[in-house]
């Protein structure tokens, strides 16, 4: 039996910030504790140190504190809360700041995630956020919970470790929701056994090396796939591993399993890291695996307030779902959910954590309040099979445009049509009016029945019946996603230069051309690709013989030019002008009247290596480098014209 004056309560007040923080300073000079603040507010109280942005609560991961307040007067991050709530121990208060009135209050947390520049209202996070208050703190009270002991029942972990322990698979998972233990168990683990660990940041790994072996090495992804360890460990250990990228995530599975390795994977499933469900749906299905769960909360009691609270408004679970594929011979309803249909709203936002990669609570916020986006649905009877979400680009201002293609400015919003006239260097792509593909996802049980072509179809004649001049994606690329789009007619116009750092993978964008002017735009972007393709499979690591033909024309031409202007006189990046300034030295060797280029050229020429370059000449780093390159081209125009 737990003591239920531990668990942990929510107290809510509404009001103005100032007017709330001198109401709680006296209950706080009263109650130690570690009092951490998560707000936007600057004129505080000295007594209260512990004070931090909503933005920056990623540092609180892996602590552990006593009572906090989070103010959500001026807007109201989902992810900064879940953080928040999962550091307090059992016994803690955490005291919630509302705005008096909700009818006219705009979140400024809405700037995160909706494609404008100004703060909105959020009618369907607010009716949520009051039902969840009404549901779970129907009465509030405001007593402060009695000092406790920190004794815990420790028996699952002692259970659950045993099992680990004896465990013959080559990978182990083992999943957790926070507070469970997980990170201490994963330190209990290195006493048994050989290990290194690894995370995507060291700093939320303190619970661990508190519980853990004194010498456990530590290495950053990255860092661990481009070591060379002599006598690598028996046990890698991968903590939060649904917060690593996919591809980085396979490649350090593989660098244990050739280390003849074992593996132990500990991860949380749901929440501020994203679902969880994209790591043991898409990769680990190819391994052999063994799955571990822990169900007993350590940092607070079984049955606590603030996690019931927290799971609910988090929509932490899952709506009851069809396992079994209901028959095909039933209508399928293609359809647009109503905005403020809130129930529906939050199964497509189920849909999407139990069938997408890395569904976070930004995707919540984005469906509940965001202007410009439409959510499709798919129904079977009133099972929903499967999910899109749309967003309106283009038609904008010439002015705009041109600054974009200058790199001077970047709004919000127009993902896609941004990025083409910003690196692709078409400003045709955002004065057409288009309708971006931003999700879209199906159940497992009914893919590969042609339900997501079926959709797409039906976002397609929407989009014509509003005189849309074509449809556009980005995604990650993977042969299976590119095929898959290809099929449905979308025409690749854009590779990015880097690697997303989301999914470890080059960014691709493709577009299905729909007036006369979107066809324009597809042909003449796509065989602009395909000349750069020409230069970019030098730098770039994609299969680009499985994407699209390479054009052998590089003559310098009338765009070429026109991009090196735009890279010398304004703020066009090195690589989106990478393949010009490629047929620029080209040309350049050609002749023997013209002005030289020997900082260009020895870039190209050494491709990746900067720093060789920059130490061939005496710079003083990559903006110098950049510099030098601009000024060599501005003459050699100056001398061309």
């Amino acid at each position: 039996m737990h003591d239920p004056n531990s668990t942990r309560k929510l107290w809510v007040l509404r009001g103005v910030a100032a007017k709330l923080f001198d109401q709680v300073s006296v209950t706080i000079s009263q109650h130690s504790g570690d009092w951490i603040i998560v707000t936007e507010q600057t004129n505080l109280p000295d007594s209260l140190i512990n004070v931090i942005l909503p933005n920056k609560t990623k540092k609180l991961l892996g602590q552990q504190y006593l009572h906090a307040i989070f103010d959500a007067t001026q807007g109201f991050n989902l992810d900064a809360f879940a953080m928040l709530a999962g550091t307090l121990i059992k016994g803690s208060v955490l005291i919630l700041f509302l705005p008096e009135n909700f009818s006219t209050w705009q979140d400024q947390d809405s700037l995160r995630w909706n494609e404008k520049p100004y703060p909105i209202q959020v009618p369907n996070f607010v009716t949520h956020l009051e039902q969840t208050l009404n549901e779970f703190i129907p009465f509030p009270n405001y007593q402060f919970p009695q000092p406790h002991g920190s004794t815990c029942n420790l028996v699952e972990q002692q259970t659950i470790l045993n099992k680990l322990l004896k465990s013959d698979k080559t990978i182990k998972v083992l999943i957790a929701k926070r507070g469970r233990g997980k990170s201490a168990l994963a330190g209990q683990f290195t006493h048994f056994k050989d290990c290194l660990v690894t995370a995507p940041n060291k700093n939320a790994l303190t619970t661990f090396f508190q519980f853990a072996k004194g010498d456990i090495p530590f290495y950053a992804p990255d860092e661990l796939i481009a070591s060379t360890i002599d006598n690598f460990p028996n046990y890698l250990i991968i903590d939060e591993a649904a917060m690593i990228p996919l591809p980085i995530l396979e490649k350090l599975l593989q660098l244990a399993i050739y280390k003849n390795s074992y593996i132990l994977l500990t991860t949380t499933v749901e929440g501020y890291e994203g679902t969880g469900q994209g790591f043991i749906l898409k990769l680990l299905k190819n391994y052999s695996c063994e799955f571990f769960s822990l169900n007993m909360p350590i940092r607070w009691c079984d049955n606590d307030e603030l996690e019931s609270f927290t799971d609910h408004l988090l929509l932490n679970g899952l709506f009851p779902v069809a396992l079994q594929p209901l028959p095909i011979q039933q209508p399928m309803n293609y359809s647009i959910v109503n905005r403020d249909d809130i129930i529906s709203l939050k199964q497509i936002f189920y849909l999407l954590k139990d069938a997408h990669y890395q569904t976070t609570l930004v995707d919540l916020r984005r469906i509940f309040d965001a202007q410009n986006l439409a959510v499709w649905q798919v129904k079977i009877g009133n099972n929903f099979i499967a999910a899109a979400i749309t967003i309106n680009e283009g038609n904008l201002s010439d002015e705009l445009i041109d600054d974009i293609w200058k790199g001077v400015r970047r709004p919000k919003g127009n993902l896609v049509a941004q990025s083409l006239v910003a690196h692709a260097g078409n400003k045709q792509a955002a004065k057409l009016m288009s309708v971006r593909i931003n999700r879209i996802a199906v159940i497992e049980s009914y893919r590969r029945q042609h339900i997501a072509h079926q959709l797409i179809q039906n976002i397609l004649e929407d989009a014509i019946k509003y005189g849309k001049d074509y449809l556009s994606v980005s995604f990650a690329y993977h042969h299976e996603t590119s095929r898959f789009w290809s099929m449905l007619g979308f025409m690749i116009v854009h590779v990015g230069s880097h690697k997303e750092a989301s999914s470890g993978s080059y960014s691709i964008m493709a577009i299905k051309p729909i007036t006369t002017e979107g066809y324009n735009l597809a042909y003449s972007m796509n065989k602009r690709l395909r000349r750069n393709i020409y230069w970019l499979k030098n730098i770039i690591d994609l299969p680009f013989d499985n994407l699209l033909l390479a054009d052998s024309d590089q003559h310098l031409s009338t765009q070429d030019l026109e991009e090196l202007q735009g890279f010398c006189h304004y703020h066009r990046s090195y690589e989106a002008t990478y393949a010009a300034l490629c047929r620029l030295n080209l040309y350049n060797d050609k002749q023997s009247n013209l002005g030289k280029l020997p900082v260009l050229a020895m870039l190209l020429l050494n491709k990746k290596c900067e720093a060789l370059v920059i130490q061939q000449f005496n710079l003083t780093g990559r903006k110098a480098l950049i510099q030098t390159i601009k000024q060599e081209v501005k003459q050699w125009l100056d001398n061309y014209f």
